[in-house]
């Protein structure tokens, strides 16, 4: 329990709910459009800070907008010595302007993803699951689906799979990047 029960008054002040998921936005960057590679920091079991993700001259992160409650990162052992799979899976409105254009991009190039994990470190940077290798670049699988009845869930539904991968659920701790334009047709040019 994250509260002090005996000590209603003064507990409440510094207790803390604990939400699942993710935010209702995503995070996709092209890897060629880094500076260089990015490394893990294995004293921060992930990425270190702001300065790990360097992009070119006005390249960056672009923000995709998800359905509430539609998204998770979820992470499995491959076995000792094998490191982890990390999957993010999200589900993208139908209605997002130019989605058939950002799905052949996504689907055509190596990427590199984010998804805010709702907590800040201590230095109060912003906290995201990066599902990045340098070595190995997540695949990414696209299904679209209309739905069939005025009821239905429609959408696009991502999956984003990472591995092998040097740890589960790796995190990042900074200030993302955000390139204002919307993806290119051809992937980071």
């Amino acid at each position: 329990m994250a509260c002090n029960l005996k000590h209603l008054k003064r507990s409440s002040q510094s207790c803390e709910e604990n939400y699942s998921g993710i935010g209702t936005s995503v995070y996709v960057a092209f890897v060629e459009d880094l500076e260089a590679p990015v490394e893990y920091s294995d004293s921060a079991a992930g990425f270190n800070g702001v300065a790990d993700f360097k992009f070119k001259s006005g390249k960056g992160f672009y923000q995709l907008d998800i359905k509430k409650k539609s998204g998770k990162v979820t992470a499995e052992s491959n076995g000792q010595g094998k490191g982890f799979t990390n999957v993010l899976t999200f589900v993208i409105n139908n209605n997002m302007e130019d989605m058939a254009l950002i799905s052949r991009a996504m689907n055509n190039a190596d990427t590199l993803w984010m998804a805010a994990t709702g907590t800040k470190n201590k230095e109060g940077q912003d906290g995201y699951y990066a599902i990045y290798d340098k070595n190995f670049a997540p695949e990414v699988a696209i299904s679209a689906d209309t739905g069939d009845t005025p009821d239905s869930d429609n959408g696009f539904t991502v999956t984003v799979t990472g591995t092998p991968m040097r740890y589960p659920l790796p995190r990042y701790y900074g200030v993302l990047d955000i390139e204002q334009e919307s993806i290119p047709e051809e992937g980071g040019e």
